[in-house]
C-alpha cells in the first residue's frame, strides 16, 4: 500500500524546469551602444546551414552573415545590406534552458567595441 501511495506521489509530480532549447530560430533583443544598457530593437534569425540574419522589428532581412557555436559561445559576423553596408561582429554566451543569449557586438572584426546586447529565443 505504502509502494502504491509513494508512485502516486512520483507520477503527479510536475516538471517546471524548462525544456533546453536549441540555437537554431527566431531571436530577439535589445542592444546597447558604448557603456549604454542595451534598449534599442535587435533580433536575429539563426539558421542550422551556419547562416545568420539580422532583422528589423517588422521581420525584414537587415544583416546576413555566418555564425558557429562553440562550448555554449555563438560567434558570427553578418554584414547590413546595400546601399549602406556595415561589418559587424557578436560574441554571446547562449544558455539552453533559460532560452536566452548575452554577449557584446563590435564593429567590423572586434566583438567588444560596440557594446552590449541581449536576446530570448521566440
Amino acid at each position: 500500500m505504502a509502494l502504491l501511495v509513494a508512485m502516486s506521489f512520483v507520477a503527479c509530480k510536475k516538471d517546471d524546469a524548462k525544456p533546453a532549447v536549441s540555437i537554431e530560430g527566431k531571436w530577439v533583443g535589445k542592444f546597447g551602444t558604448g557603456e549604454n544598457p542595451p534598449s534599442s530593437f535587435y533580433s536575429f534569425n539563426i539558421k542550422a546551414d551556419g547562416t545568420i540574419q539580422e532583422l528589423s522589428q517588422s521581420g525584414e532581412v537587415t544583416g546576413e552573415g555566418e555564425w558557429e557555436l562553440d562550448n555554449n559561445i555563438l560567434y558570427a559576423t553578418y554584414s547590413t545590406v546595400a546601399p549602406n553596408v556595415k561589418v559587424y561582429t557578436i560574441l554571446g554566451a547562449f544558455n539552453a534552458g533559460q532560452g536566452k543569449i548575452l554577449g557584446n557586438w563590435g564593429y567590423d572584426d572586434s566583438a567588444t567595441n560596440g557594446g552590449l546586447w541581449e536576446m530570448t529565443k521566440q
